[in-house]
Order: C-alpha cells, then sequence, then structure tokens
C-alpha cells in the first residue's frame, strides 16, 4: 500500500485559516454587543440631557418669576371699532411692592397708558390699533422713587390677523334650480375658533336672496353633537353640558346637511313678488357667527346672481371665492383678508 506524505505547510495553513474565522466570529459578537451597549449609553445621556434641560427650564422660570416686580396681571379686550380701526383694551396689575408714591405705566409700543391706583389694584383702559402686533412689545414701568423697574409683558400681541381664522367652512356641492325652486342640497365642513377671545352664543348656515333671508340653519347642536361623539368620560360629558347650559361655544367644528328648497317666485308668506322686483338678486350662502357681546362674523361660501325673468342662476360668473367680514357693536364692516 502506497503511502501518502502529509503535507505539513498547507494543513498549517489550513489550521491557521480556521482559527482566524473562529477569532474574526468571535470578535464580530463582541463588536456587536459593544454596538448595542454604545446605543444604550446614547439613549440613557440623551434621556438625562433632555430631564436636565427640563429642569434648568423650570429653575429658569422659577427664578424669572421670583425676580419679577409683578404679582398678577390681566389685559382685556373690552371694544372694537372698525371705523375708527380700534380696539379698546383693559389693564389691570398688582405690584408685589408698592406704597402711596408708586407709579406704574404700561407702554404698547411707544404708547404710554398711565395706570391709576385703586387700593392695591393699578387698573387703565387704552385704545390700540388693530392690526399693529405687540407681540414683545408691551412693557410694565414701574417706579418707586428715584428706582423704576420695566417687565416685558410676554402673552399679549394684540388683535393681528386673528379674525380671519375665526369662521371658516366650504360646501361639497352648488345651489341649483329645479322645477322653479332653488336648491341646496350636500354637506357643509364648517369649524369656528374664538382665538381666546371670543364665545358664540349662535352659529347658522344662511341663504340670503337679494336683501331677503330666505333660509337658515342652526349649526350649534350639530357641533355639540359631533363633541359628544369624540369625547370620552364624565368631564367631557359635564363640559358640554355646561356650554349647552350657557348656549355659549369657545370654539367647534362639524358638517352639516344642506336643506335648501325655496321658491323665489313667492314671498315667505306665499304672496307674489311684485313685477318691480322681478329683476337680477344676489343669492348668497354663508356662515354667520355672532358672539355673546354681540360682534358678527360671516363668511361666503357661495355667491351667484339669479336672474329672475329666465329663472336660472348666472352660474358662469359665480363667485366660489370665500370672502371673511366681521361687524362691530354699531354695524360697521371690516372686510377680512387670509
Amino acid at each position: 500500500m502506497k503511502k501518502r506524505k502529509v503535507n505539513w505547510k498547507t494543513a498549517g495553513v489550513v489550521t491557521a485559516g480556521v482559527g482566524f474565522l473562529v477569532l474574526g466570529g468571535l470578535m464580530y459578537g463582541k463588536m456587536k454587543e459593544l454596538t448595542n451597549q454604545l446605543a444604550y449609553l446614547q439613549d440613557s445621556t440623551n434621556i438625562i440631557l433632555s430631564d436636565v434641560s427640563g429642569m434648568q427650564s423650570n429653575i429658569e422660570k422659577t427664578l424669572q418669576k421670583e425676580a419679577s416686580m409683578i404679582e398678577a396681571y390681566s389685559i382685556n379686550v373690552t371694544g372694537m371699532d372698525f371705523s375708527q380701526m380700534v380696539y379698546k383694551v383693559e389693564i389691570s396689575v398688582i405690584p408685589k411692592e408698592y406704597t402711596d408714591s408708586t407709579r406704574v405705566s404700561i407702554f404698547f409700543g411707544t404708547t404710554e397708558c398711565k395706570l391709576k391706583s385703586n387700593g392695591y389694584r393699578y387698573e387703565g383702559t387704552v385704545s390700540l390699533p388693530i392690526g399693529k402686533s405687540f407681540d414683545g412689545n408691551a412693557t410694565f414701568l414701574i417706579a418707586n422713587g428715584k428706582k423704576k423697574t420695566t417687565e416685558v409683558v410676554e402673552d399679549f400681541e394684540g388683535i393681528n390677523g386673528k379674525f380671519a381664522q375665526v369662521l371658516s367652512g366650504s360646501l361639497s356641492k352648488q345651489p341649483v334650480i329645479k322645477d322653479g325652486k332653488l336648491i341646496l342640497k350636500g354637506n357643509c365642513d364648517f369649524s369656528v375658533d374664538g382665538a381666546g377671545l371670543y364665545t358664540f352664543r349662535s352659529l347658522k348656515l344662511v341663504g340670503k336672496l337679494g336683501d331677503q333671508e330666505i333660509w337658515t340653519q342652526d349649526l350649534m347642536q350639530d357641533i355639540r353633537e359631533s363633541e359628544e361623539e369624540k369625547t370620552q368620560g364624565e368631564s367631557g360629558t359635564e363640559q358640554i353640558a355646561a356650554e349647552t347650559e350657557t348656549n355659549a361655544l369657545k370654539q367647534g367644528s362639524g358638517t352639516c346637511e344642506c336643506a335648501l328648497v325655496y321658491d323665489p317666485n313667492e314671498e315667505a308668506d306665499g304672496d307674489q313678488i311684485p313685477d318691480s322686483q322681478q329683476q337680477t338678486r344676489m343669492l348668497r350662502i354663508f356662515l354667520r357667527a355672532v358672539t355673546t357681546d354681540g360682534y358678527r362674523f360671516e363668511t361666503d361660501l357661495f355667491g351667484v346672481n339669479y336672474l329672475v325673468q329666465e329663472q336660472l342662476l348666472d352660474t358662469e360668473n359665480a363667485d366660489s371665492e370665500i370672502h371673511k367680514r366681521v361687524y362691530d357693536l354699531n354695524g360697521h364692516e371690516l372686510e377680512l383678508k387670509e
């Protein structure tokens, strides 16, 4: 039998290769373990840094409050005049320290309002321009003899572009004439938001032909029903019940089914419209929200001329652009821009 000669050199190379593979596998496992540990350490570090940042923020707020010379204050909008484009605010502030010689003012930009002492409280009113922002530009000045201290108001922006976001909506379908009657079907999506300034006593979808309101649909109940479906728990139910009792709403949204059917050839009482009125009349479909203070917001959803003689809607020249308006207590109109 022929003997085979073992190639120890080759065998050594193979053995070494196997050893390296095993060592490489072990090192890969160790590297993966180290990578996971590093990732865990990084996550832990981020959590710690976040906690430290939160603690630092709370400490800064506490120090600012302790360093403040003001115990409490309020700035409330009490009236608006769109003919003069101004609104009135009432200011009330309680300094932490005061004497008989303490004087307090508040500056809105360069407009100074000197506050009068009413016991430990200082009060005053001032008219400000609509559309000008006072974000970071309202400052209290407290003078005790020769010592004067200023403090910036952090949470007053003024009435600056907030009207346009109050009331919005859209129609899924346009009104049509069918069998001589004006009909609006489909849905209306709507939302109302008091922007922290208003509560609303009514919200309606309105149809107006010429100067005559031909149809209104109450939307307050739709909002409450929508909120009841979303709200879970007793607290939400109590809140909605309280709003229902006071008939006031701060904000809400919903969808309603439109149900307008109207004969343009007859008045609401069934009498025939006189021939003198048989002419083009503007049809407007719009949302109307009235605040508890009496301010009225209107948002047009659709506008078109009704051709009385032809009994047609001039849809080719329809105005589908959204127009928004707000009216003050004297009926002065302010047209709003998005």
